[in-house]
């Protein structure tokens, strides 16, 4: 009897207790809205400007034999590329100015044959390509590349004029090198900057065949404009007749 009535008592504490904590018309606790994780900020990568002047050939640690072909990528003010080459005591052994397709905000390309004599060993050699500034004339956009020069020797060397050599209009040149061509019979044309000859000359070597020396003197027009030109000594082929074995230095012509 007493048990029923602890019973009866503790319903009842449980329905005052429930109805004292709820409020009339009132539903279940509403959850607070989570904020969602806002998204890092967007980076923008930063942008790389192409560089003015690179060498896709001839590639770092490449060996070659002269004449080689230097070419690469250029947007330089007016064009203007220079190629040379260094030895390792950083002497110029020889230098090229060419004008690429285009420039001053228009990418082109630029090509350069360099030839100079071999050494009698192997030459490790620096291949450089840069421009000069408009404003005071210093080498700017200077790319480099190392390479190594064989001992290899072309059929047609020129030892003489050398690699940017200045002659006035009407100047004399002394023409010497060597040559191991059929006959020994080979010519030396300058050229001007289109390829056109505006000087030849035939030349003999000493012997048929094998490698002899051969000098000539060739003197330049007094009315020849300023500018770069190619004094080329080349020979003809005894199968068709065709140029080859060409020998290309360039020279400036300058009052």
């Amino acid at each position: 009897m007493a048990v029923s009535r602890m019973l009866a008592l503790a319903a009842i504490a449980a329905s005052v207790a429930l109805i004292s904590c709820s409020t009339p018309g009132s539903g279940p606790p509403t959850a607070l809205p989570t904020a969602s994780p806002s998204p890092p900020p967007a980076t923008t990568p930063p942008v790389t400007a192409e560089p003015a002047i690179s060498i896709t050939s001839p590639t770092a640690g490449e060996t070659v034999s002269v004449p080689f072909t230097v070419t690469g990528d250029a947007n330089t003010f007016e064009a203007e590329v220079t190629v040379d080459v260094v030895d390792q005591s950083g002497l110029q052994d020889c230098v090229r100015g060419v004008t690429a397709t285009s420039g001053s905000g228009t990418p082109g390309t630029f090509e350069a044959v360099l030839a100079f004599p071999p050494e009698v060993d192997p030459l490790p050699i620096v291949v450089r390509a840069y421009s000069h500034s408009a404003k005071d004339g210093s080498i700017v956009d200077l790319v480099e590349v190392p390479v190594t020069v064989t001992t290899e020797r072309p059929p047609i060397i020129l030892a003489t004029p050398t690699c940017g050599q200045v002659v006035p209009p009407g100047g004399l040149i002394l023409v010497t090198g060597t040559a191991a061509v059929f006959e020994a019979a080979l010519n030396v044309e300058v050229r001007n900057a289109s390829g056109v000859a505006v000087v030849e000359l035939p030349v003999m070597a000493e012997e048929c065949c094998v490698e002899s020396p051969f000098s000539a003197r060739l003197t330049l027009p007094t009315d020849l404009p300023p500018g770069r030109y190619d004094v080329v000594a080349f020979d003809l082929s005894a199968k068709d007749g065709s140029v080859q074995h060409e020998f290309p230095v360039q020279i400036e012509v300058r009052g």
